[in-house]
């Protein structure tokens, strides 16, 4: 029996030793890295919202007869987006995003340490390789820059981006350009055009059951699509964690679960298709020759 338990506490010391050195031969690499970021990388973790524009939209009005205007068709790119400001997008949609994302986002200075210290030892013991742990901030830096790289190089220098980051912008302003710049699936662009094509709503009319619903869809926007998948939608457990959290009470938990809803194809679903009237490709032509005659632009760029 002494053999046995003499054998077990020499494995446990080695476990314990080697994990140490994992840790240890870890963290020097971070400090390592740390001070090389800080002094050779300072231009890559300044990132700023004037360098960056969202692609929009841009919606054609027609005059009717009784001399108002009335939206006749919604043109873009590449990306379809509507901006709208966060005063215009119902609160629980908010707390239905930091519950389901980030539910210390109006506590960390733009990287939950917890989540992240979880995710590298994840990482470093053989399990998801995917560096989970990102907050709200860093998944916006992620958008805006257009780097995805899963790499731990790449995961380091957005640590520093979303600290730096925080330091010049609020909650607020992260909370509007998140949800308009993040993909909603479907050919959507931003919470507005989400809204619209999923209820055929605008943000600010969405209940909270639809906010929950558009808020886990960022996740994996093909996996909880309410159109391809709508047996995985992950509504009820955005609404519980919001519960959970103490954003919502019982009574608003249990109607919000029990509410039955309603998907829809947006009306500009034909725009979405590029298949408009004479009138329309008629405006299009016109811009476009404008853009390319006042730009010095190509014609594709100019449709854009």
């Amino acid at each position: 029996a002494d053999t046995v338990v003499g054998a077990v506490g020499l494995v446990a010391k080695i476990v314990v030793t080697v994990l140490l050195v994992i840790l240890t031969t870890t963290l020097l690499l971070a400090c390592v890295f740390a001070f090389y970021v800080k002094t050779c990388l300072t231009e890559d973790i300044d990132v700023s919202l004037s360098d960056y524009q969202l692609s929009e939209s841009s919606i054609i009005y027609c005059e009717t007869s009784a001399g108002e205007y009335k939206e006749l068709a919604t043109l873009h790119g590449s990306e379809n987006r509507i901006w709208v400001d966060l005063e215009d997008i119902p609160d629980y949609l908010v707390k239905a995003l930091v519950a389901i994302e980030d539910h210390r986002f109006y506590e960390h200075k733009g990287v939950d340490w917890y989540r992240t210290v979880g995710a590298m030892f994840t990482m470093l013991t053989g399990g998801d390789d995917s560096f989970g742990g990102s907050t709200i901030t860093q998944q916006l830096i992620k958008n805006l820059t257009g780097n995805k790289e899963v790499t731990v190089q790449r995961k380091l220098i957005e640590i520093f981006q979303a600290l730096e980051f925080e330091k010049k912008y609020d909650k607020d302003e992260i909370i509007e350009w998140y949800l308009n710049a993040v993909y909603f699936g479907e050919g959507c662009d931003g919470i507005y055009t989400a809204a619209q094509k999923y209820f055929g709503k605008e943000p600010s009319q969405l209940t909270l059951a639809e906010s929950a619903t558009l808020a886990s869809i960022p996740r994996s926007p093909v996996a909880y699509s309410p159109y391809s998948n709508p047996e995985k939608l992950l509504e009820e457990t955005v609404l519980r964690r919001m519960y959970e959290l103490g954003y919502i009470s019982y009574d608003e938990y249990e109607q919000a679960k029990n509410e039955q809803l309603v998907f829809t194809r947006s009306d500009n679903e034909v725009a979405d298709q590029e298949i408009y009237s004479y009138y329309v490709e008629a405006v299009i032509k016109d811009v476009t020759e404008d853009l390319m005659e006042q730009k010095g632009i190509s014609q594709d760029t100019a449709r854009q």
